[in-house]
């Protein structure tokens, strides 16, 4: 599984990090985490803004491991989103105070200084059975910009199908050593464990409605993972040119751009490929990296499966099944985003906050993964 090593994957938690994140940093850092809690009362009194540029200027040499620059990189990102969309009226420059060490950050990271899956997911979350899962029920967040109920089990979701997604890496891996030695009973017992790991992903997404009401995300939560409006946001101390980036998005999940990769289920039209590549952006380079070496294989391994489809039909059944349940994963998550933005926004063409036309997007992406079965 060296594969998973070099490019930080933990064979049990996937792209979660191998140890829970940090929840506090050292205390020169006092007054980043002073604020923290406080993100949601000063946004409802309409006192982020003076808060955050009353921060003084903090040096990021004090920051030594890895959980204390993502701990970091979580509460800068919050800080940012939250600075520019306080009010109604969009900030177009982030303080210097705020805009410094978030773009050094963001730089020895490797990704953006804007909102992430990286940092709002893969790091904003505490096992509240520190011996128990990392099931849905046994979690909770580290931090939210609203501070409701809807915004943390929309996180906590996507934690939960990150954690549950873990179990398919191995086998894309042990798959795609299966396809090099053209093992395949190997390839078919793999394939059929991803096709079960997406399934019981459908069955966590499916879950978002119990404690998350469209209205309130739509108008409470959406807005604080939007990208910079036009022509972008000014990061004084950094450079006076204005930066227009993208959101946080679920395309930023490695997870289901690593099953596409390995099902050789590529996304090539205009509305699906340039925002998905785009996406990866944002992602943990290595991650990213990882990602990239599996869009290597997956047309090795569908090939594979054409080629043996009448003298080995059990090996295209199992494709054909997986294929099926990213499918139907993708069917579930174009319902909710229906129901969560579509119907909820007075826009006719609802764009994502990663800045995509949202129903286009998911249904082409459908369209695509659709395509890739090999059956009759």
């Amino acid at each position: 599984m060296r594969l998973l090593h070099d490019h930080e994957v933990d064979p049990d938690r996937g792209f979660l990090p191998a140890k829970d994140p940090l929840e506090r940093l050292p205390k020169d850092f006092a007054p980043w985490e002073a604020i923290a809690p406080r993100v949601s009362s000063l946004l409802l009194a309409g006192q982020l803004r003076p808060a955050l540029e009353s921060l003084p200027a903090l040096a990021l040499q004090g920051l030594e491991s890895r959980e204390e620059l993502e701990r970091a990189m979580l509460l800068l990102s919050v800080f940012g989103n939250a600075y520019v969309w306080a009010r109604e009226e969009p900030a177009m420059r982030i303080p210097r105070s705020l805009a410094v060490p978030w773009c050094k950050l963001a730089e020895q990271l490797g990704r953006p200084p804007i909102i992430a899956h990286a940092s709002i997911v893969l790091r904003n979350w505490r096992r509240i059975d520190r011996n128990g899962s990392l099931a849905l029920d046994n979690l909770e967040t580290l931090q939210l910009f609203r501070g409701s109920q809807d915004e943390q089990w929309f996180y906590l979701i996507t934690v939960a199908i990150e954690a549950r997604g873990a179990e398919a890496l191995p086998a894309i891996v042990r798959a795609r050593d299966a396809v090099a030695g053209k093992r395949l009973d190997t390839l078919t017992g793999e394939l059929e464990t991803i096709g079960r790991v997406v399934e019981a992903l459908t069955e966590i997404l499916l879950r978002t409605d119990e404690q998350c009401d469209p209205y309130i995300f739509f108008r409470r939560v959406r807005p604080n993972l939007a990208g910079w409006p036009e022509p972008g946001v000014v990061y004084e101390g950094v450079s006076e040119a204005p930066v227009k980036l993208a959101g946080g998005s679920a395309a930023q999940s490695s997870l289901l751009q690593s099953i596409d990769a390995a099902l050789g289920v590529s996304h090539e039209h205009e509305d699906s490929r340039p925002f998905l590549l785009a996406m990866r952006g944002h992602m943990p380079p290595k991650h990213r990296a990882f990602v990239l070496a599996l869009d290597e294989g997956g047309p090795l391994l569908r090939s594979l499966v054409l080629a043996n489809r009448t003298s080995y039909p059990q090996l295209a059944d199992r494709y054909d099944a997986a294929v099926n349940a990213l499918d139907r994963f993708r069917k579930v998550h174009l319902e909710l985003a229906i129901r969560y933005i579509t119907r909820q926004s007075p826009e006719s063409d609802a764009k994502g906050t990663g800045g995509t036309s949202l129903s286009t997007f998911l249904k082409k992406t459908r369209e695509e993964t659709q395509a890739k079965l090999v059956g009759d």
